[in-house]
Parts: C-alpha cells; structure tokens; sequence
C-alpha cells in the first residue's frame, strides 16, 4: 500500500509535496488529510520561522495560540507510541505545549534536529520542493520570548492529499482548550524558558 502525498501550494511560490506515514503516526496523519480535504490550512502562513532551522503553518490564528475544539494523541516514543521517525532534515512534526495537544500546527526542519526525536511527532517528510522550504526559513523575523515569528507572510494557498484510493477517516480526537487556555499556557511556557534559556530549536 502506497503512503498517501501532500501537496501544499504556496501563493506566489512553489510546490511542497510530503509523504505522509500512517503506519508510524495514524491519527497525525488521518488529522492532517481530515483538514486538507476541509480547505482548514488554505490562506494560513508561516507564522513562525526560526532562520534555516525550522517553518511552522496551521494555526488558525496565524499566532501560535490558536484552539481548535479537539486535540490529538502525542504518537512519539515518550509517550508510549512506536514512532521511529527521526527528525532529519525535511521532516514534518506536530506542534504542541504538552502531550496530547496537537491538533493543526506542524513544521518543517530545515536541517537535521536530533533533540526533537522520540519527544515531538514525526509524522511526514518532504519529497519535494525542500528549495521552497529553505527559502521560507530565510524570510525576515522578530524574536518574540523562545521563537521568532515572520515578518513577511508567506501563505498557504492550498493543500491537497492523495491516497491512492484508501480512505483514512477521522483521528481520534481528545479533549481541545479555549483560545484563552493555549494564550494562559503559552506564556507559562515562555516565561519557563525564559528563565532556564531554554530552546527548542
């Protein structure tokens, strides 16, 4: 059976397509193709960049801090899922705050990131297009707390999966947080690694 592919779309820019692994990661994947096929990630940008580190989409709110009404399992090895993915260069993982609080953030490594394996969820990999991946790292940012936020937005136009004829269906989908809950959290967190110097990436 062939891994489903992704194409996402950029405005103004060139195609990036993904291998998506649902044998390692089931309900990121199922996630991820449930909100394509709904159009959720079209017109949504690359809030976050971390200069040739690291490009993050898919929050609603285009800050970090969006909520959505559900979230999903953490599938890494420290949570209990056997997960192998590693996060080399080219890989797609999850965002979150704690285990089991992904939902639609994800991003993209730029280069080799050994300190996210077995902790974050590895869930695709470019295949193609890592030349447009690598130009979106470069835009201009702002540091803000432990992250860098993009000055230049560069959108999200559309995202399309194929699956070759399998039907994946709906994730499992946990309890999800109010807007107000992941802004409280997310500057609990900052505050945390600003005090230890404390960095993802």
């Amino acid at each position: 059976m062939r891994n489903p592919v992704a194409v996402i779309k950029i405005k103004d820019g060139r195609e990036i397509k993904l291998e998506l692994f649902p044998k390692e990661a089931p309900e990121a994947v199922k996630n991820f193709i449930s909100l394509s096929n709904k159009k959720f990630f079209n017109g949504l940008y690359f809030w976050r960049v971390e200069n040739g580190k690291l490009i993050q989409s898919g929050c609603p709110d285009n800050d970090g801090a969006g909520a959505l009404e559900y979230c999903i399992k953490s599938e890494c090895k420290n949570n209990g899922v056997n997960n192998n993915l590693k996060f080399k260069r080219g890989t797609v993982g999850l965002g979150r705050f704690e285990y089991n609080t992904e939902n639609s953030d994800f991003y993209i490594v730029l280069v080799d990131t050994p300190k996210l394996d077995e902790e974050y969820v590895a869930f695709a990999r470019v295949i193609e297009g890592m030349e447009e991946v690598d130009r979106i790292g470069n835009v201009e940012t702002i540091e803000d707390g432990f992250l860098h936020r993009a000055l230049e937005k560069v959108y999200i136009e559309d995202v399309t999966v194929e699956t070759f004829g399998v039907k994946y269906g709906e994730p499992e989908k946990l309890k999800g947080f109010t807007k107000k809950e992941v802004v409280a959290k997310m500057e609990e967190i900052m505050e945390e690694r600003r005090k230890t110097g404390f960095k993802v990436i």
